[in-house]
């Protein structure tokens, strides 16, 4: 247990990788944007989808 890292740690790592480096955060901002688009979708149609049908 030499190098016993803090969940804290571990948590920034992974921030600044996939956020902070502008290559990885252009992916991710994509697949953030496709997935809230698809929730915002499911939430619309099983609240309003029957005034949809014909």
């Amino acid at each position: 247990m030499a190098n016993a890292k803090s969940p804290v740690e571990v948590v920034k790592e992974i921030w600044n990788s996939e956020v902070m480096d502008e290559e990885k955060w252009a992916q991710n901002s994509k697949a953030l944007r496709a997935v809230g688009l698809f929730a915002v979708s499911v939430l619309l149609m099983r609240n309003f989808g029957d005034l949809m049908a014909i």
